[in-house]
């Protein structure tokens, strides 16, 4: 019997010692400890040397830490990758935003969702990027977000004149601007909802000069003459946000539809538009644009050509990696 009470004793004591061991460990509920938030560097597929300014800078990285109801805990705004924060422990919702606007008003997660970004909110060198992870925060510890460009990069790479009927062969062939058409103008942070600002909408060149962002329009300083068998090697570039419209429409009252880009030309001195037509535009991806110039165009910018007046092909690829995507209107 006294050697069961002995054993039983040095069980207690050894248990007595191994939970205040882990009460050592254990960080108290009203303790603080320190988050480490980090950003990856972001990098393109190949460094384009024609593309203009640089749309992979961090200037800016703003981070916001959401508790486990959605409500605001801390935030700050830095210059450079990373940021440390006190916080209790708990599970969190971490978001980074790089080269946004000021949020510092954003008290829950609910109202940050509800905010969008502006398409004018970004420049050439200073695109906005967003990401987030969930943690559960038990002690002192780091965090890598990996965070996206809202904006998607649309790139004309070429224009090659091969007009099928000798008439239009003879024609002259002159392109005088380049355009983004029905451009989302606004993204909802961490969402997919349907903007309410567009730009572009259904217009012709003339009237978008100085109403929108300037890179999703390009004015030729010059009109470009591309002879027959000609190759205009245009590598535009242009910026816009993603558009979620599912269903695409050339109806002259405005409602969503798809986003084009339009090659506005003259053939033998008349004004003709090459629409082509993006199937979906999504964020930070790349759409490459080479188009094949066989009849004359429509007489609108968001009217799709008839029959098989233009040919090209659209090589989708997000800035890492993608996949081809060849159509024929």
């Amino acid at each position: 019997m006294k050697r069961k009470l002995f054993i039983a004793a040095v069980a207690a004591v050894a248990l007595a010692a191994c939970e205040e061991k882990i009460n050592e460990q254990t960080v108290s509920a009203d303790e603080k400890v320190e988050l480490t938030i980090s950003i990856p560097s972001v990098a393109t597929k190949v460094s384009e040397k024609n593309e203009p300014g640089n749309p992979d800078a961090v200037n800016t990285l703003q981070v916001l830490l959401f508790d486990d109801n959605g409500a605001l805990e801390t935030s700050d705004v830095q210059s450079g990758t990373s940021i440390v924060l006190p916080c209790v422990p708990g599970k969190k919702k971490v978001v980074a935003l790089v080269n946004a606007p000021d949020l510092s008003e954003v008290q829950s997660y609910s109202q940050l969702t509800g905010m969008t970004s502006k398409l004018g909110d970004n420049t050439i060198d200073s695109m906005v990027m967003e990401g987030q992870v969930e943690v559960d925060i038990t002690t002192n510890m780091s965090v890598t977000i990996p965070v996206s460009r809202l904006a998607a990069k649309v790139i004309l790479r070429q224009v090659v004149n091969n007009f099928a009927l000798p008439t239009h062969q003879q024609m002259d062939f002159t392109i005088k601007s380049i355009y983004l058409l029905n451009v989302a103008g606004e993204k909802a942070y961490l969402s997919d909802a349907m903007p309410e600002l567009w730009y572009n909408k259904m217009q012709k060149m003339m009237d978008l000069e100085g109403t929108t962002p300037k890179f999703i329009y390009d004015d030729l300083p010059s009109p470009i003459r591309v002879p027959f068998n000609g190759t205009y090697t245009a590598d535009k570039y242009f910026y816009c946000y993603p558009n979620p419209a599912a269903e695409d429409t050339s109806d002259k009252t405005w409602s969503e539809r798809f986003t084009r880009l339009v090659v506005e030309a003259t053939l033998g001195g008349e004004t003709v538009y090459y629409p082509v037509t993006l199937p979906s535009v999504s964020m930070n991806t790349v759409y490459e644009i080479s188009l094949k110039i066989t009849r004359p165009g429509s007489d609108s910018p968001d009217v799709p050509v008839s029959g098989h007046v233009a040919e090209f092909k659209i090589e989708v690829q997000d800035w890492i990696t993608g996949e081809l995507i060849e159509e024929v209107i």
